[in-house]
């Protein structure tokens, strides 16, 4: 349970890291190949998936124990692994070989396996 708790952490962690690596190549100005658009678009979306590494991390550190007490709140905790898997996977395929993608994605692998055991003991799957 408390190891659910520091992978998500760690998986929020990835987000932040993710936001400071988009800003990196803007303040030195390695996105000028880009027309004005699509660095606005490859901004954009970097950014988002960084926050969305930081809300779900985020979320499933909050809820984990909360969970069990609420069992209304199962559907979007599954939902959330799925969007986390979802990224994790995503990261992987677009940049293999980027060690940060490897690193989400044996994360949020790991957290899943780590949360379906803990949901198949706790009987709430």
């Amino acid at each position: 349970m408390k190891y659910v708790r520091m992978m998500a952490m760690a998986v929020a962690a990835m987000g932040v890291i993710h936001i400071i690596a988009t800003f990196t190549p803007l303040v030195n100005s390695g996105l000028e190949v880009l027309s004005a658009a699509k660095q606005q678009a490859m901004t954009y979306m970097s950014l988002m998936c960084g926050m969305l590494l930081i809300v779900c991390g985020s979320l499933v550190a909050m809820l984990h124990d909360k969970v069990k007490e609420h069992p209304f709140l199962r559907r979007p905790y599954i939902l959330i692994y799925g969007v986390l898997s979802v990224d994790g996977i995503a990261a992987v395929a677009y940049m293999p070989h980027n060690p940060f993608a490897w690193m989400v994605l044996t994360l949020v692998s790991s957290l899943a396996i780590d949360i379906f055991y803990d949901c198949k003991e706790q009987d709430y799957l």
